[in-house]
């Protein structure tokens, strides 16, 4: 009986140690020190997506820059931070103010999210004032029923939604 026990007991040591490492995410020291900022300590990463993290140089100046997914404070609502290699930080959505987009409960977000490079977004938007003013790369945000865009326009991150065959409503 004692080692029907002890032989259970080792299987489930294995276990124990999967379960603590799921726990802990792999975290980039630039994102962590983004997520330590001031602006946004308050703020957690949603690993409930992944990747949980993009990198890019969504404002076009030869940086690396990383949208990270994050859930409010005070909220459960989801957002992105943008941590920008000149050090600025963005926050976007997740109970912020002003809302960032128009989608009930400013959820703008999609699992199946990458970066295109400026050339693709100008190539692939309808809206080509908006992509005239894109200064780096950009996140898109895919749905089946559609698409939405986050770029950089020199002063602020800014949303474009838009359906097959033309811009969204």
């Amino acid at each position: 009986m004692k080692s029907l026990f002890a032989f259970l007991v080792f299987l489930t040591i294995p276990f124990r140690f999967v379960l603590s490492v799921e726990d802990e995410l792999p975290i980039p020291t630039r994102i962590k020190t983004c997520m330590e900022s001031q602006a946004l300590k308050a703020y957690r990463i949603d690993s409930r997506v992944n990747p949980y993290y993009i990198r890019g140089d969504f404002d076009g100046d030869a940086k690396a820059d990383f949208a990270v997914m994050i859930v409010g404070p005070n909220s459960t609502s989801s957002g992105l931070a943008i941590c920008q290699g000149n050090g600025r930080h963005f926050i976007l959505g997740a109970g912020s103010r002003p809302e960032f987009s128009h989608k009930k409960d400013d959820n703008f977000l999609s699992s199946d999210w990458e970066v295109l490079t400026l050339a693709e977004f100008r190539n692939q938007v309808y809206d080509k004032k908006a992509a005239a003013n894109a200064k780096g790369e950009v996140i898109l945000l895919s749905w089946e029923d559609g698409s939405s865009y986050i770029y950089w326009d020199g002063t602020a991150y800014r949303l474009l939604s838009e359906v097959p065959g033309g811009p969204s409503d």
